[in-house]
């Protein structure tokens, strides 16, 4: 009876542990699985990571180029207030100069008007010396005429 007990206990030892051995299978093949779910999520976290990480590599050259995009506003919008400040200097000084102009051009019509005024006055003067040198000629000529005929009697 030993040596059929020992193989009854012996076909349950085998029993137990192919029992055992299929326990340890079924544990390893759950742990591969969560192994295999972990791998693919740190997979997914790298390929995300690195995606961030190109984003926000983007993202700061998009950043740097706006920056030198309204730095480079500013030094035009600075350039066009000097433009400006210059331009309203010159429009200054043509409007001092127009009004300057203005007054002279005043000055030299009231001079013409006073020039037109005093050749005015000439012309009458000098149609009346005219005037007079016909009277006196003509007189003169009376005179000669008479002169003539007195010398003829």
């Amino acid at each position: 009876m030993n040596a059929r007990l020992f193989s009854i206990i012996n076909a349950i030892g085998c029993v137990l542990l192919v029992g055992f051995i299929f326990v340890q299978w079924l544990g390893g093949t759950k742990l591969e699985d969560e192994l295999q779910a972990a791998r693919r999520q740190a997979a997914e976290e790298s390929k995300a990571r690195s995606e961030a990480e190109k984003r926000a590599a983007n993202l700061t050259s998009d950043i740097d180029g706006l920056k030198a995009s309204i730095d480079s506003i500013r030094r035009a919008a600075e350039e066009q207030v000097q433009e400006t400040k210059a331009q309203a200097g010159q429009a200054e000084a043509l409007h001092t100069n127009l009004v300057h102009a203005q007054e002279q051009m005043k000055l030299m019509e009231e001079a013409i008007k006073a020039r037109d005024e005093a050749l005015k006055v000439r012309d009458e003067k000098l149609k009346e010396y005219g005037d007079a040198l016909t009277a006196t000629r003509k007189r003169l000529d009376e005179a000669i005429a008479k002169l003539k005929e007195a010398a003829k009697q």
